[in-house]
């Protein structure tokens, strides 16, 4: 009996071309669940920030939202207002970079902005504007959202 190498060379050659169309398809859905894996990460550090921030305005009495240009505040009271705005901020500007990568859809991202007409309702908190390092992009970002609201 005499083997036909040629058909043997053809059927091992199918076998090898499947079995890398197959790792390729592995690859592809390990490569899917990892950028799902990233993005629901991303968004629970976005919450997490976004809940540190509340608790400290619970904690401090303190919220840019509440409190206006005519209310005295305590000199420690005023440190905490600057930084909670500023902590504000940089939970913004994160939650743009990742907007911008395509981390976060644009109702999220529009969910982050919602609240920062209140953020900044007053003189004492939009200072902050000015005071704040971050992104130039980001800044221009933040202060065409405040025009568009009208705050």
């Amino acid at each position: 009996m005499q083997m036909n190498w040629a058909a043997i060379s053809s059927i091992s050659d199918l076998v090898a071309a499947i079995a890398v169309v197959v790792s390729l398809l592995y690859v592809a859905v390990q490569l899917r669940q990892n950028t799902k894996a990233i993005l629901a990460n991303s968004r629970q550090g976005l919450l997490d920030g976004d809940l540190g921030l509340i608790s400290d305005f619970m904690n401090y009495n303190v919220d840019p939202h509440l409190i206006g240009d005519k209310v005295k505040l305590t000199p420690e009271d005023e440190r905490r207002f600057t930084w909670l705005v500023i902590k504000a901020l940089r939970i913004r500007e994160f939650a743009w970079h990742q907007y911008k990568s395509g981390a976060l859809d644009e109702a999220t991202w529009q969910s982050y902005m919602a609240p920062v007409a209140g953020i900044f309702a007053s003189k004492r908190a939009r200072a902050m504007l000015d005071f704040y390092t971050g992104s130039p992009e980001f800044m221009r970002t933040i202060r065409d959202h405040l025009n568009d609201a009208g705050a």
